[in-house]
């Protein structure tokens, strides 16, 4: 080996050290990005994962809150629908009375009802043609003090059951409609 050979051979062997070493740190370094590239993805996905168990408890929460508005919704559509039931079942009931019993109801709603001044019971044609011959006295005896009522003679066809009270221009409704909110 001539002194050429042996410095191209020292030169040769310095370069491949310098690029054994070149590829050594470009492994470290791909190897570290490779490490941080994985931790970041592992760290996103833990991003992720939160925030899709957050959206997910966020929607459960809605979900659950409007289920719990349509079953308030449905209980209360039943209660109303019961309390319709009962109401119809007393206005029948009112209806049903004997004549005697409807009539002391009338009486008694009257009573409860009457102003302490002069005024007029307005019947409907049904009451008029069935109503007992001394209705009116007893009507007068349970009325309390100050309150005097007389019986119209002329019904009115709008009165299926109950009266209107009448004082002067004022009308109070006691029909069974008016009493029962139809």
């Amino acid at each position: 080996m001539t002194g050429l050979d042996t410095i191209l051979e020292s030169i040769r062997s310095e370069g491949r050290r310098t690029a054994d070493g070149i590829l050594e740190k470009a492994r470290k370094d791909a190897d570290e990005i490779l490490s941080r590239g994985e931790t970041d993805a592992s760290l996103r996905r833990e991003d992720i994962l939160r925030g899709v168990e957050n959206e997910a408890r966020d929607t459960a929460d809605r979900v659950l809150s409007s289920a719990r508005r349509e079953q308030r919704k449905t209980v209360l559509s039943a209660r109303q629908e019961i309390i319709r039931e009962v109401i119809e079942a007393a206005e029948q009931y009112l209806y049903g009375l004997s004549d005697d019993d409807y009539f002391k109801v009338l009486i008694g709603l009257a009573a409860k009802r009457a102003m302490p001044q002069k005024g007029e019971m307005v019947l409907g044609a049904r009451d008029i043609s069935r109503g007992p011959p001394d209705f009116e006295e007893k009507l007068r005896a349970a009325l309390p003090q100050g309150a005097e009522l007389s019986v119209k003679e002329t019904p009115d066809p709008s009165i299926e059951g109950g009266f209107i009270l009448v004082y002067g221009g004022i009308e109070e409704n006691c029909t069974f409609r008016a009493l029962f909110g139809d």
